[in-house]
């Protein structure tokens, strides 16, 4: 059963608000999410949340938040619309001339800090590896986490290419001049406008939250942030107004070495980021060292890979990495599906070739389903996957186990 956690907020018709579950202190892990969540709550409207990794089947996380009113889920790009047709208007007390303003600012917010903070998460790597890719895969359900936060970081790339923001000087600079020029806006204001809060301030909490809360080894923006004061206020009274508090900032890893990534122990380890947890043990890399060693000294004898899978001691240590590198690469989900999967399913569960390189390619389809926006193109989408495994498998299968012309056929059909 999904989980829920219920606002206290005046009574109104109940919303479901699918999205990304806490962290750092912010209301979600991604600023869209908690711009629905703030807009809500200059709204005064109550509303549920349901996070991700507990969601109902059918939902895309690739578009969150998700809006459920009654029978109907309202995406992303039609849910502040369809709040307004209901009478849930954030800029209800404002006049033409503001609104029109307003909606300047959301673009300078959205455009130029959103796009900043897009290249710090996804395109610096250390702060991708370190921080973004294990918070969104803790908040996502098998399989999704696996593969999800690579397929998400691929599109913000293509986002940030597009853009030509993926030069750090260009894509800080857009940054830092929208800091400056919401803080000239802001110093000495509660709000943008005379009147209160408005749809305008929602967005802006949502990216300055994000940018102040989220502990980045490679901290440009949140150095930037603060060293604004009145800024750092501004987000500080909107939180503490409409979230009821302001939480103690987390440490990037860079000044608090308990934040720093543990080593690769050959099992997942807990996500430090998030809840403040100690740095895990490097006694299980010993273990897993002693494990798989020879009690005489001399080399330890080389294993195949499934007799090394049946190992527990390094069980951990294959499969993890190459979960991580299936995420990622034409390699990786080559080694997955068909160096695993598919030989399994012929050498081990003795299935007819064809039979076999069917259920394989089935599920690398299903493992891509979610890569596309609606039911139709998620269904051609899999479809097509689908055809493309029956390929790479006859290609693997063709070449005697081979790795190399699956793996070139991925490269080349864009994988």
């Amino acid at each position: 059963m999904a989980a829920t956690t219920a606002q206290v907020l005046p009574a109104g018709p109940t919303l479901r608000l699918l999205q990304y579950s806490p962290a750092w202190g912010a209301p979600s892990v991604d600023p869209r999410c908690t711009k629905a969540q703030a807009y809500l709550r200059v709204c005064g409207r109550s509303y549920e949340v349901e996070d991700a990794s507990a969601a109902a089947p059918g939902w895309s996380p690739l578009l969150l938040p998700v809006l459920r009113d009654g029978a109907r889920a309202v995406e992303p790009d039609g849910l502040y619309a369809h709040l307004r047709e209901g009478g849930i208007d954030a800029d209800a007390k404002l006049s033409a001339e503001e609104r029109a303003e307003s909606a300047a600012w959301t673009a300078l917010v959205e455009e130029r800090l959103g796009l900043a903070l897009l290249y710090a998460c996804w395109a610096e790597e250390d702060n991708y590896a370190a921080v973004l890719k294990p918070a969104y895969a803790q908040r996502l359900p098998l399989p999704l986490c696996l593969y999800l936060p690579w397929t998400m970081r691929r599109r913000a790339l293509s986002q940030l290419a597009r853009r030509g923001a993926m030069g750090e000087g260009v894509a800080y600079r857009l940054g830092g001049e929208a800091l400056e020029a919401l803080n000239t806006r802001l110093a000495g204001r509660g709000s943008f406008f005379a009147s209160g809060a408005s749809a305008v301030d929602a967005t802006a909490f949502s990216y300055l939250t994000a940018v102040l809360r989220c502990p980045l080894p490679r901290d440009t923006l949140r150095a930037h942030l603060k060293s604004l004061p009145a800024l750092c206020s501004y987000v500080e009274a909107f939180s503490t107004t409409f979230f009821g508090s302001f939480e103690p900032l987390i440490p990037s890893p860079e000044t608090d070495p308990r934040l720093r990534p543990p080593p690769l122990t050959g099992r997942p380890t807990a996500f430090p980021y998030a809840f403040g947890a100690d740095e895990g043990g490097g006694g299980e890399a010993s273990e897993a060292a002693a494990g798989g060693g020879s009690a005489s000294g001399d080399e330890p004898p080389r294993l195949s890979l499934w007799a090394a899978l049946r190992r527990p001691a390094t069980r951990g240590a294959i499969l993890l990495p190459i979960l991580q590198l299936a995420a990622g690469s034409s390699m990786g989900e080559e080694v997955l599906f068909r160096a695993l999967l598919l030989h399994g399913l012929v050498s081990k569960a003795r299935l007819p070739a064809p039979l076999a390189a069917a259920l394989s390619s089935a599920v690398f389809g299903a493992m891509h389903i979610w890569n596309e926006r609606s039911a139709v193109q998620r269904s051609i989408y899999a479809a097509w996957t689908f055809l493309g495994g029956l390929v790479f498998g006859a290609a693997y299968l063709g070449t005697g186990g081979g790795l190399a012309l699956p793996v070139l056929l991925h490269f080349g059909s864009g994988g």
